[in-house]
């Protein structure tokens, strides 16, 4: 005779338990994440501390260098287009050449508040410039280089085959509240709208734990890219004093914002 074992009546089966505990632990997460959320939204602007002007920055022009100004978008309807994706206080945009050497200056501010440290920082070369069909090829976190005896504050170094053909050099950093913000953890592009959020959420965990809940930080990104390759550009003399335009932005360990 075979004697069938059931559960008692009045106790749910171990899988109805592990879907309510499931549930449960989903909801408090959901929770917290939205108490996150909210606290950050609802928090004072940090304090400005950047009070130069980007584009006159920029205007430097060292001697014996050409300097061209590259729109960041071509017509006034882009323009407001970037201006409300990128929302930016400040930017501007500026091609160097001296001889065969070709130098792209890039730099954008945001004043506290603007803007997320994950949404200005979703527009570096592996997010923008690979959605838009560019093949990343290299790419070094947190390198240290001197432009003479000034060290610079720790680069992100990338190299990206144009859609077009060639190769870009880019060196950029992305500094909230003067400090330098990493990408170990950034793939190589991004999707737009809801799922690109999503998998950004843990970069945000991740700048939550670097600066705090109060994500309305001071920002500011600045890229360099070039033909050359980034070390050769940085060690070269003949390039010091371009490069040494970019100290009121922060790029030296040095000296901060002005």
């Amino acid at each position: 005779m075979c004697l069938l074992m059931s559960s008692s009546p009045g106790t749910p089966p171990a899988s109805f338990n592990l879907r309510k505990s499931l549930l449960i632990f989903g909801s408090v997460l959901l929770a917290g994440l939205l108490i996150l959320v909210a606290v950050s939204e609802f928090s004072a602007p940090r304090a400005a501390r950047f009070s130069g002007s980007v584009p006159k920055i920029l205007q430097a022009t060292p001697a014996g260098w050409l300097r061209q100004e590259v729109p960041i978008a071509a017509s006034s309807a882009a323009l407001a287009s970037a201006q409300g994706i990128l929302n930016f206080s400040q930017a501007s945009q500026a091609v160097y050449t001296r001889g065969g050497v070709q130098v792209v200056i890039y730099a954008a501010y945001w004043s506290p508040g603007k803007v997320s440290v994950v949404d200005a920082g979703s527009h570096n070369p592996d997010s923008c410039w690979v959605n838009n069909g560019c093949v990343r090829s290299e790419r070094q976190y947190a390198v240290a280089g001197k432009i003479g005896s000034r060290e610079l504050i720790p680069y992100e170094y990338g190299q990206y085959i144009m859609p077009r053909g060639g190769k870009q050099n880019v060196a950029f950093w992305h500094l909230v509240n003067g400090r330098a913000n990493r990408y170990e953890d950034q793939k190589a592009g991004w999707r737009d709208g809801l799922a690109g959020r999503w998998e950004r959420l843990p970069l945000l965990l991740k700048d939550i734990r670097a600066y705090g809940i109060n994500q309305k930080s001071e920002q500011m990104f600045i890229r360099v890219s070039s033909n050359l390759p980034i070390a050769d550009l940085i060690s070269d003399p003949a390039n010091a004093e371009l490069l040494n335009t970019l100290a009121p932005l922060g790029v030296f360990a040095d000296q901060t914002w002005q």
